[in-house]
């Protein structure tokens, strides 16, 4: 890719960014949008419009807001992970920095003040495909700033070897500075007085039954209170309570009918009506078939049959149905770090230790799949992964290598009249390699079977 290709590039990305900066600004301030657009604000019950009547949410008000934002924000509002996330972001962007600083100013005068093209252009030496032209092949103005066009065995070349070294301090110096930042942020959240119930727990997968007659939950209390008598505080066995939760939710859209038949009922009176008319509906089929009944009254029936039910399952769950995996608590945060990282049992699959992760990060039916099936997953997983990266990658590298505009002319002669047009040219040395992929990838997606 030349120059010119190159610019090219940059200015139209550059104005569908623009493009779609503005069509962003203006679907964000219509009002209908808020739920797209403000779900945070939504949900903590703030009105998007309040501060700014048209909005508060910019193109750039999310950058503004991002780099204000402190460590303890972004902590308070997405965990230490959030913060840890960034810190890795904000490495990656220094290393490029620090490393381009000095290698820029540096490098690109050493290369483009060198003739190595030049030199080998006037020697004879033409590429490869390029056999059956006769005339000096053309050298691209990026080219001519890179390695390529120092001379062989050049004093140069020690700019760019240094440059190596620079660019490998660089990113150590850094990644020791990020470790140390990362590791003074987590032991800051390990010291705050800020509660977290996770930090107080661990995590127990693959729980033996020792008899029949004894349950889970006596099982792991019996042996935490005998390995850590001092600081065992209680523990919580995971339960399969699937069918308590059909009921419950049955319960809460019985609910969820009569509060809306009553708005309706209250609604119905007036002066003409002072008694209303009670919302009625059909039991059967999508509400269209079966017998009419009072709404208020069904589902108060309904919630007085489906009450003592719950409460059975709920006993039945609690006894009969828990898994093989707990949570158990300690009464400091020293004895549950002390007790995820000691050895529990002799045998690896049984009494399997960790740290406890934050509620909202636990997949709860996957906590009583045994040590086996976790690592037949995990190895058909990472299978997975390799044979999508290794063939996947395959024929997007034999797209971009043949989309190229001498290929193209190799393949289609006929199109030569059109990309040998400097213009044309210039946006299909830019864009063709991206545009055959698009196409490969959306024709992958589209076949039919």
């Amino acid at each position: 890719m030349d120059l010119a290709s190159f610019l090219t590039s940059v200015l139209t990305s550059f104005v569908i960014f623009v493009v779609l900066v503005l069509v962003f600004t203006f679907l964000s301030r219509r009002p209908g949008n808020a739920p797209v657009y403000y779900p945070s604000l939504l949900l903590r019950g703030l009105d998007p419009w309040e501060v700014r009547r048209r909005g508060t949410r910019s193109p750039v008000g999310w950058i503004r807001d991002a780099l204000s934002a402190s460590e303890t924000d972004v902590i308070a509002a997405g965990g230490v992970d959030a913060a840890v996330y960034l810190v890795f972001l904000s490495s990656v962007l220094s290393i490029l920095v620090y490393s381009g600083i000095v290698l820029l100013p540096v490098l690109l005068p050493v290369a483009g003040t060198d003739r190595g093209l030049e030199l080998t252009a006037a020697a004879g030496i033409k590429p490869k495909n390029d056999e059956k032209n006769n005339s000096a092949p053309e050298l691209p103005e990026i080219q001519r700033l890179a390695l390529s066009n120092i001379q062989p065995r050049s004093m140069r070349l020690w700019a760019f070897l240094l440059s190596v070294y620079w660019v490998s301090f660089v990113t150590y110096f850094i990644l020791w500075k990020s470790y140390k930042h990362v590791s003074n942020l987590r032991a800051t959240a390990r010291s705050t007085p800020d509660v977290k119930p996770e930090e107080f727990a661990v995590l127990v997968r693959d729980v033996p039954r020792s008899s029949p007659d004894e349950t889970i939950k006596d099982s792991v209390d019996s042996y935490f209170r005998a390995l850590h008598p001092n600081t065992f505080y209680r523990s919580m066995v995971v339960t399969d309570h699937k069918k308590a939760d059909k009921i419950y939710l049955e319960i809460e859209d019985h609910k969820k009918k009569i509060a809306r038949a009553e708005v309706l009922y209250a609604n119905s009176k007036t002066e003409s009506n002072p008694e209303g008319n009670k919302p009625t509906h059909r039991t059967g089929f999508l509400g269209l078939i079966g017998k009419k009944v009072d709404t208020i009254e069904y589902c108060s029936e309904q919630i007085k049959e489906l009450l003592p039910k719950l409460e059975a399952e709920q006993k039945t769950t609690l006894r009969d149905k828990q898994q093989r995996a707990a949570i158990v608590f300690f009464n400091s945060r020293s004895a549950a770090a002390s007790a995820s990282q000691a050895l529990h049992a002799q045998v690896f699959d049984k009494w399997t230790v960790m740290e406890a992760p934050e509620p909202r990060d636990i997949i709860w039916p996957n906590l009583s799949r045994n040590i086996y099936e976790r690592q037949i997953r995990q190895v058909v997983v990472y299978s997975i992964v390799f044979l999508t990266v290794v063939f996947y990658m395959v024929p997007i590298t034999a797209v971009s290598a043949i989309s190229t505009l001498e290929n193209l002319r190799k393949v289609l002669p006929f199109l030569k009249v059109v990309v040998d047009r400097p213009a044309i040219r210039t946006v299909l040395q830019a864009y063709l390699p991206q545009i055959a992929l698009i196409v490969f990838l959306l024709y992958s997606f589209i076949r039919p079977p």
